[in-house]
């Protein structure tokens, strides 16, 4: 396939065009219908495949320049000027793109002689003129043939592995049935492969979309979305529209039942929505140090999707709060058994369900307050610190049996008093904390504040709980059932956040947050990434890193909700190194998918103007970009793979890996190069849990000549042993190799777990250096085409 040179004009975005490019025989056919659908298709006469791009040259097919224009592309490689013609119709492509307008009638044809050019190379921008002097970057962007989506192809045992062996990127999206999920699937289909697919993930509110106050506001999968409150409307979608969309576009969906602090954000509505009207009982919400509960407008000014949120009055998460357990349990339930029959239908589509994001002890308020001192959140406080009433399986008034959930060891009231610096007399006058003082003392060395915490903590891990619980027992699958919780990074000046129920106490309010509360009892760990977050570059408790630990406490984790900008930056898109080692990482430490904000979100060609939020940006980002990129370079790896590429082509990377005893890791162009000293070169990376002996029997080393290698040889070490274990030495002429690279079978030995890895590569005599395209370490075996003679 030639080399794909495209281009992009903001200043013609919005227009209807059909734009037909003729490069070394093919032609390329672009239509667009607003600012957010760019899309491209390639075709020969009888082969037609579709090839998403974000970058195009637009060009406006009912307004051609008033004074008969030429508009003239410039391409600096030799100074070409190449003429687009008007008039020339085009009609027999028009039925690849039936949906955008004006498809018979093609306006301009624009031929180009490209040369053929590897894929990977990435040539200078060039400027774009016309006489009326508007300019634009033109970026020429390297593609990738059919045969590199197809690389890995014969390490894949099962050519259709099916959805819990598949990598999911899910464009988190709204309003499916006001077009809010539109071109995902133009866009990205032929990046699709047997283990790495595009799909969306849309927010379904169980207490909002219901049938209203005269039926008790029983959950409405068909709930009507163009109804609404003031400028905006109640809810974007509803269940059952979100299903046919999926099911009539064969496109993976994730469900996020949303029944928690976001839910009811955009505007108060209780005669639809349960929430607002549970919410006008102080009893049902939390409260703060002061006995307050706030007007759920407080906080009008804090970031996040919604303009002016409502997140300052949250319901409370205590057992005792029956109406609010009743509601949330009986119409999630709904939800899910609607979803079942979808599931049982189209189980390759449903990736599954992600509960009540930013589950937290604390609406979300501009000034410091803490949370829940509801009346009834304290008199739970003292059962859990004695073990009593439901910590004791006595479960009245409708409580759940907590006894799974005691204490190691109950308190006595003394204890207590001594802890609190008190001398309460009878259980009914404990009082939780109220005042955090950070001098003298600081509060979070306070034995009476680390109770406190710690139960908070317990509060959100059992809310989880219960959540997962109650969904699982409509019948969806534990292993497609997720949290939602945040992980943001704090200022150096603040602590990491709570790792384990029991961590220290912060000295920041947390809200309850730990990662180990946010791990339900009957499903997965899902996590909302943002920032250095999402680059898996947040200070933690201990030596492990983010996404390490994750992976310590669930293999299956995933990210909800994600984006590589900071929302505390609003205007600041994350640089494009930063969505690449993102997804690496994310890939490597072995997320199960991972939900980009927003496919309609703000439009990276908007960049730097008013109103534009860098954080819900995917389209035309250096995100974007880098998934574009992840998609093809991990086509077809087996989930459990690891893989190392070296960067992308307008991005290099080491990937973690770095050379030992005078062998360097240099670059020419944007391959990787290997240069060895005095005939050797050691490779070596410390991995984390990235390596797991249960899955990793082969390693890949994607050299080039590897012809010229005397020997190769593998080892690794663990954290509490720094001495390396060896698990394969192979030597010429038993090396074999294929078109993929050298494979290397690993033989593990005893309960290592591996944390570092070391590859020392010895070659023959004259070699000064060689290509290293990958490292890969595979779950399978394979019988190379080939051997090394």
């Amino acid at each position: 396939m030639p080399y794909l040179h495209s281009f992009f004009w903001p200043s013609l975005t919005g227009r209807n065009f059909l734009v037909v490019i003729t490069i070394a025989g093919l032609s390329l056919v672009s239509g667009c219908r607003n600012e957010n659908s760019p899309s491209v298709i390639f075709t020969d006469n009888s082969i037609k495949t579709s090839i998403p791009e974000s970058s195009l040259l637009i060009i406006n097919p009912k307004k051609p320049d008033q004074n008969g224009t030429e508009k003239v592309a410039e391409i600096p490689d030799d100074n070409r000027h190449v003429p687009v013609e008007p008039g020339i119709p085009y009609q027999n492509l028009a039925p690849a793109y039936p949906s955008y307008p004006d498809g018979q009638e093609t306006e301009f044809k624009l031929a180009l002689n490209v040369p053929p050019s590897g894929p990977g190379q990435l040539h200078k921008p060039a400027d774009a003129a016309e006489r009326k002097q508007r300019k634009a970057e033109i970026m020429n962007k390297a593609r990738f043939s059919g045969n590199e989506m197809s690389l890995w192809m014969p390490l894949l045992e099962n050519p259709h592995p099916g959805p819990e062996e598949t990598f999911y990127i899910l464009f988190a999206t709204s309003g499916v049935s006001f077009g809010g999920a539109e071109d995902i699937v133009e866009q990205y289909t032929s990046y699709n492969s047997s283990t790495v697919k595009a799909g969306f993930r849309i927010p379904i509110l169980y207490l909002r979309t219901t049938r209203g106050r005269l039926h008790d506001w029983e959950f409405d999968p068909d709930f009507d979305p163009s109804i609404q409150c003031g400028n905006r409307r109640i809810a974007d979608d509803s269940l059952n529209d979100v299903i046919r969309f999926a099911t009539e576009k064969r496109l993976p969906v994730l469900f996020t039942l949303n029944g928690g602090i976001w839910a009811d954000a955009a505007c108060d509505v209780p005669d639809w929505d349960i929430n607002d009207q549970l919410e006008k009982n102080p009893l049902n919400c939390q409260w703060n140090e002061h006995d307050r509960v706030m007007p759920d407008h407080y906080s009008k000014t804090l970031p996040g999707s919604l303009d002016s949120p409502e997140l300052s009055r949250g319901l409370t998460l205590n057992v005792y709060a029956a109406e609010v357990r009743r509601y949330k349990k009986r119409n999630l339930q709904a939800a899910g058994r609607a979803l079942l029959d979808f599931f049982r239908d189209n189980p390759d589509l449903f990736v599954g369900v992600s509960l009540d994001p930013d589950v937290y002890n604390n609406p979300f308020v501009a000034d410091r307050q803490w949370y829940d001192y509801n009346p009834h959140t304290i008199r739970q406080f003292r059962e859990w610190l004695r073990s009593s009433g439901p910590y004791d399986g006595k479960t009245a008034d409708g409580t759940p049996d907590l006894t799974n959930y005691r204490k190691k060891r109950p308190l006595s009231l003394m204890e207590v008093n001594q802890l609190a610096g008190k001398n309460w007399k009878k259980w009914n006058e404990v009082q939780p904390p109220r005042v955090f003082p950070k001098y003298p003392r600081p509060y979070w060395k306070d034995p009476w504040v680390r109770e406190w915490e710690l139960f908070r903590r317990h509060l959100v891990d059992l809310h989880y709980d219960e959540l997962s619980q109650w969904l699982a027992e409509t019948g969806i699958p534990v292993s497609r059932i997720y949290s939602s919780q945040g992980f943001s990074g704090h200022s150096d000046k603040l602590m990491p956040f709570a790792v384990r129920l029991d961590s220290p106490v912060k000295n920041f309010d947390s809200g309850g947050m730990s990662m180990e509360g946010a791990k339900p009892d009957q499903g997965h760990l899902g996590a909302i990434l943002y920032g250095p977050s999402a680059v898996n570059a947040v200070r933690m408790e201990g030596n492990n890193s983010l996404f390490a630990t994750f992976r310590r406490f669930d293999e299956n984790w995933a990210v909800t909700e994600y984006n590589t900008s900071d929302f505390r930056s609003p205007a600041d898109l994350a640089i494009l190194a930063n969505g690449y080692r993102s997804f690496r990482d994310l890939f490597n430490y072995g997320a199960r998918f991972v939900s980009p904000m927003a496919w309609n979100g703000s439009n990276g060609i908007y960049a730097g103007q008013k109103g534009f939020t860098a954080y819900t940006a995917i389209r035309n980002t250096p995100l974007e970009d880098a998934i574009r990129d992840f998609m093809v370079s991990h086509a077809n790896l087996p989930r459990h793979a690891r893989y190392w590429g070296f960067g992308m082509p307008a991005h290099k990377d080491a990937d973690g890996w770095e050379a030992l005893e005078g062998s360097q890791i240099l670059w020419e162009g944007d391959t990787a190069l290997l240069v060895p000293a005095s005939g050797k070169a050691i490779l070596s990376a410390h991995l984390e849990s990235q390596i797991d002996p249960r899955y990793h029997n082969q390693l890949v080393l994607g050299l080039q000549q590897p012809e010229k290698i005397m020997a190769i040889t593998v080892e690794v070490a663990d954290s509490a042993n720094q001495s390396y274990v060896r698990l394969t030495t192979v030597e010429d002429p038993s090396l074999v190799h294929d078109t993929l690279g050298i494979h290397l079978p690993l033989a593990w030995n005893g309960n290592i777990q591996p944390e570092k890895i070391r590859i020392t590569i010895q070659f023959h005599a004259g070699v000064e250096k060689t290509r290293l395209h990958y490292i890969s370490l595979h779950p399978s075996s394979i019988q190379p085409d080939r051997k090394l003679q």
